[in-house]
């Protein structure tokens, strides 16, 4: 097995599986390095069961050898797993980058486990969903707090608190409310940057006493608490509420806050980032090349987390890396 090519692409998410799409039906030496061990696209593989998941924006092209369309998270990840082997992606598996070394035209890319590959060019798409914010107050890590909802079903009858109001808080709220009794906590007074969707269903599912939202509220903390016979809820939510501190009982917590660019990681690799925001993403080129020559910075790592335009991304940065100078599809994010 040829441990050398010409493009490596770091990350099988929306753009790293189009651009080695784009690679593979270029015929174009190439690798695709997935750190899970038997899936692709693990953001949206973890997605709760049944999520419908939107084409946005609607007006963008979509410039990828892979079909993408809104539709269920399944049906999506089918038709990616059907394409990515019709087109013979070289997908590796098991494959965590730990160190990037060399310049362009020989890097040395080092996993985890000591394997090494060699490629001339390299396209990092490794997102920023392996970099889950938490709640930044003790308790934060106590066994029933999860950042991460994959299958609603799998609760019943138990009091939920969801912390996060944007899209991923909202519908994991939506879905829970159905057999739980849900509160959404929103740290401010209204909703921001969420589909208009999502509000008018979060709104009326509060009318109706399905979910209760709560407003201008934040988490001091999470206690422990053991179930008794007087007690049933194995966790206490303390909350800061506009009229003082509140003490909310509950089974578990779901906090959706989004996630931080692993900022170290891409640093390691030498390449740079604008300041010290932690939400910053790295300085590139109008080509998505970084400081380090040879290295391409796309997706969601690069300030543009939509689908569709991660994976225009991905198609254009191997276009650029064959000296193609073609005109980007993509648009900033709305604010």
């Amino acid at each position: 097995m040829s441990n050398q090519f010409d493009i490596a692409i770091i990350g099988s998410g929306p753009a790293g599986i189009s651009a080695a799409g784009h690679a593979a039906e270029l015929k174009l030496s190439h690798v695709l390095l997935e750190a899970q061990k038997d899936h692709f696209a693990d953001t949206i593989y973890k997605y709760q069961k049944g999520k419908h998941v939107m084409a946005e924006p609607a007006i963008l092209p979509l410039r990828s050898p892979l079909d993408f369309a809104e539709g269920t998270r399944e049906n999506i990840l089918g038709i990616w797993d059907t394409q990515l082997k019709k087109h013979a992606v070289n997908i590796r598996y098991g494959s965590e980058v730990a160190a990037i070394k060399g310049a362009k035209g020989d890097f040395s890319i080092v996993m985890t486990d000591g394997a090494e590959v060699r490629a001339k060019n390299i396209v990092l798409s490794i997102g920023l969903q392996g970099n889950l914010r938490k709640l930044g107050v003790p308790g934060e890590n106590l066994p029933t707090v999860q950042y991460q909802l994959d299958d609603p079903a799998a609760y019943e009858d138990e009091t939920i608190i969801v912390v996060g109001a944007g899209d991923a808080g909202i519908e994991n709220a939506l879905a829970l409310s159905k057999q739980n009794r849900v509160i959404l906590i929103n740290r401010i007074d209204e909703f921001f940057r969420v589909k208009d969707g999502n509000i008018a269903l979060i709104l009326a599912a509060d009318k109706e006493d399905k979910v209760a939202i709560r407003y201008s509220t934040t988490v001091e903390r999470v206690d422990d608490t053991p179930v008794t016979e007087t007690n049933k809820f194995p966790m206490m939510f303390i909350a800061n509420t506009k009229t003082g501190q509140e003490s909310i009982p509950c089974h578990r917590i779901i906090a959706r806050l989004g996630a931080i660019p692993p900022r170290k990681l891409v640093e390691s690799f030498g390449i740079t980032f604008p300041n010290a925001n932690m939400d910053a993403v790295p300085a590139l080129t109008s080509h998505y090349e970084s400081n380090v020559p040879g290295i391409y910075v796309v997706g969601a790592l690069g300030g543009y987390p939509l689908i569709k335009q991660a994976m225009n991304q991905g198609y254009e940065a191997i276009e650029y890396i064959l000296g193609n100078d073609v005109e980007p599809a993509d648009e900033p994010v709305p604010v």
